[in-house]
């Protein structure tokens, strides 16, 4: 029996990886018996929201940093150990869960000297010929993928590599007629706008400057378009693209209210998300735009191509394509909204697949074979390729 979950993170800012940590870890601890730990720089978002949500946090004494050192990751691997070891409080099964490579890189090691096992969740679809991830992944006493795509990444070196798709909770009750009118006051917009969005931090990779020229192209085309970006600084600062958004000629048509929560009303109050990113893992603000029924335009690719062909919900478009075509599928699909977004039944039969509890169960039964020392990794209970359960 698993009595400890300890999840390490390196950053300190939120992102998909650690909202599906906290939400795995929620429901972990509501099934009694398991104790979640989150490792992370102190006075961190990170920190302060596995706070909130209830969770013990100590302190991993290291400043929150994006990259990784061969001789740091050596040299710390000792002091690592020994946070681990307060971690897990003399638990006797414990399992230490890397979201990402370089977490992996970091803590596996040190896990490997506390005697803890590993699993390893992929969510990225970065290449692995890196030497330092190749080496980090036999640290790995199993190893998750979220998607399809990311499975087929590590398969590889990993040939145990099993899908479990990412856990959501959401509240489908909001009233998404109510969102729309609270962001429209908001900002002073008229009741007849049509507001497109945006949801997720600005890196380069997600196309927030494309985002941009699709909404320039659209306004030209309609004075009604409103457009709101939900997300933190990344590569482009919120300062840039509101530059960038004047230098369009949508001055007073954009607002960049930052990052807020809960993350259901960013998505609740669009009439259209637009998600440009040609390469994502999953997509998990995809998901969640089919769940509360607000259509998607996006680029197809990866976890886009497998949501979508899995649930429908939106349309795709090529990633070749330029902001005119991209604007015409946005116009298309607001001229009938109903035609792709799918009926509440079905939005409800989708979220008890990806039900907390469920996701958990599944997790239990990796981490139990992955505390066996004779175990095979590959669990018969995860979600096999290409199934949307």
């Amino acid at each position: 029996m698993i009595d400890r979950v300890v999840f390490p993170f390196r950053g300190a800012e939120l992102g998909g990886s650690h909202i599906a940590a906290f939400t795995l870890g929620e429901a972990l601890q509501a099934q009694g018996g398991v104790v979640c730990v989150i490792v992370c720089p102190a006075n961190t978002l990170i920190e302060r929201e596995a706070q909130r949500l209830g969770f013990q946090t100590v302190a991993s004494g290291e400043a929150p940093t994006g990259s990784n050192s061969v001789v740091t990751d050596m040299l710390w691997a000792s002091r690592r150990r020994d946070v681990l070891n307060r971690a897990s409080n003399d638990a006797r099964d414990v399992v230490v869960h890397c979201s990402d490579i370089n977490t992996l890189r970091s803590w596996g090691l040190a896990a490997k000297l506390a005697a803890l096992k590993v699993v390893y969740h992929h969510h990225a679809l970065n290449r692995l010929v890196w030497p330092p991830h190749l080496v980090s992944l036999a640290y790995a006493d199993a190893v998750v993928g979220v998607s399809d795509a990311t499975v087929r990444k590590v398969r590889g070196w990993r040939s145990d590599a099993v899908k479990e798709l990412n856990p959501f909770l959401l509240d489908l009750s909001i009233d998404r007629g109510k969102a729309r009118s609270d962001l429209l006051e908001e900002y002073g917009w008229s009741p007849d706008s049509r507001v497109v969005g945006w949801v997720g931090n600005f890196w380069k990779r997600k196309r927030p400057l494309f985002f941009l020229e699709v909404a320039a192209e659209l306004y030209r085309r309609d004075g009604r378009y409103r457009f709101v970006m939900f997300g933190r600084d990344g590569d482009h600062s919120r300062k840039e693209l509101t530059g960038l958004a004047q230098q369009l000629g949508l001055a007073g048509t954009v607002a960049l209210p930052g990052f807020r929560q809960p993350a259901e009303l960013n998505i609740a109050c669009l009439d259209l998300l637009l998600a440009p990113a040609p390469q994502e893992p999953f997509g998990r603000t995809l998901v969640e735009a089919i769940l509360l029924g607000t259509p998607v335009a996006a680029t197809s690719g990866a976890g886009h191509s497998e949501i979508l062909a899995a649930w429908g919900g939106g349309e795709l478009l090529d990633p070749a394509a330029t902001p005119l075509q991209m604007a015409g599928v946005c116009e298309r699909i607001l001229q009938d909204s109903g035609r792709v977004t799918l009926p509440a039944p079905a939005r409800r039969a989708i979220a008890e697949q990806l039900e907390p509890q469920q996701h958990a169960a599944r997790m239990m039964d990796i981490y139990a074979n992955a505390t066996r020392r004779d175990s095979k990794p590959a669990n018969a209970t995860a979600q096999t390729e290409g199934g949307y359960r």
